[in-house]
């Protein structure tokens, strides 16, 4: 085997299921430089001969404990025999845990974030409630981790108007770190001014360092990214978000990874003519994975929208809002091919306008079926998000 030519063993490999992959990692240190490889990663999505694989992860122990932990389980779903209920378990065991940093004193504190994935990696924040003190990337089915080198910039962790983006640039072969920071507070309403604190810092994975580049967005941004097509896509943060025809929606940014170079697209129009939403804030809008493409979900008017390749908005699913009319929506990505997207619903109180995440409800919306379907989760945590992958293989 190690006599067949490189290109001829990415083809036979890219045709195998992530699991089986998995175990072939063993078999020689060649297969596992194989494997290994993010090329590999890239054309096993393309192929897309496997459905997405959610996974489930959540802060260990509880809130208020120190130290931390994040679990990441991965889970089987399926659909009852009356296709009214999803089953969703998720493994007792975690397949991987990411030990959080101690504190550095009794009275310093730790916290750790879920920032993002790209290509079935995931990368968190650790801060000290404050600032961002350390970046990580996260392998949570190869049990792999790799910390990012200390950021020379002042890092909110409240990323209210800053964020950054995992990539993969294949020109070069290699995965990318991009962060967009805001130096200082400037006023929203001087976009020049903002534009000018604005700093853009690249890691490129298997370096030492960070390397601030000249180019910038028009705007400060918000959000998890989505990296799709080459290029990474955030919100406009919603403090600095330019005025348009669709004044309940947010621009995109985008950061092309080979060109090093910024631009952004309008946001969606809507095409309904429901009013909009109680409690259905512009500022929750977001975007989202969705089987490798750009994803815009907005909060007022339940619409999935999906970025084509010529750029341009086409509408993905309308959610009915009558099973959601209080409350906040998120949608984590497609379950599946046919495009159905898992959702969480957190329900505000009419009286109290309070939410809590007690409240907090998963559904399944079957897009060929326009059909939202309650979802049980086989998990006795208060609290824990889910996020579902288009590959696994990175």
């Amino acid at each position: 085997m190690d006599g067949i030519p490189t290109n001829i063993m990415f083809h036979i490999l890219s045709r195998c299921p992530v699991k089986s992959l998995l175990c072939f990692r063993c078999v020689s240190k060649l297969w596992c430089k194989y494997i290994d490889d993010i090329y590999l990663a890239i054309i096993h999505d393309k192929r897309g001969i496997e459905e997405p694989t959610p996974i489930m992860f959540h802060l260990n122990p509880l809130p208020g404990r120190r130290p931390r932990s994040l679990c990441f389980h991965t889970i089987d779903h399926q659909s009852s025999a009356t296709n009214t209920l999803v089953m969703m378990k998720p493994k007792e065991v975690p397949d991987f845990e990411f030990l959080c940093k101690k504190p550095r004193s009794k009275s310093s504190i730790t916290n750790i974030e879920f920032l993002g994935s790209c290509n079935g990696l995931i990368y968190v924040s650790e801060s000290d409630g404050d600032l961002v003190t350390t970046l990580s990337v996260i392998h949570p089915i190869k049990k792999q981790c790799y910390e990012l080198p200390h950021l020379p910039f002042r890092f909110s962790c409240f990323m209210s108007r800053e964020s950054c983006g995992l990539c993969f640039d294949s020109s070069t072969n290699t995965l990318k770190m991009v962060c967009v920071l805001l130096n200082g507070h400037p006023p929203s309403e001087n976009p020049e001014e903002v534009r000018k604190n604005l700093y853009t810092m690249v890691h490129v994975f298997g370096t030492k360092s960070w390397q601030k580049i000249p180019q910038v967005p028009s705007y400060p941004i918000q959000g998890e990214a989505i990296f799709a097509n080459g290029c990474l896509h955030w919100l406009v943060s919603y403090h600095d978000s330019p005025k348009s025809p669709s004044k309940d929606k947010r621009h995109v940014v985008w950061f092309d990874v080979k060109k090093e170079e910024f631009g952004s697209i309008d946001p969606p129009e809507t095409t309904s003519n429901r009013p909009n939403r109680k409690y259905g804030n512009w500022s929750c809008d977001h975007l989202v994975n969705l089987n490798g493409q750009v994803g815009y979900f907005c909060n007022r008017t339940t619409e999935v929208w999906v970025l084509n390749h010529k750029n341009e908005w086409v509408l993905h699913c309308h959610i009915d809002d009558k099973h959601f009319s209080y409350g906040y929506i998120k949608v984590f990505g497609c379950l599946n091919k046919d495009g159905d997207v898992l959702i969480r619903f957190k329900k505000i109180n009419e009286k109290t306008s309070c939410s809590s995440f007690t409240t907090s409800k998963m559904a399944f919306y079957m897009n060929h079926t326009s059909l939202v379907e309650k979802m049980d989760i086989k998990q006795t945590l208060l609290c824990f998000p889910i996020a579902c992958f288009h590959s696994m293989t990175s």
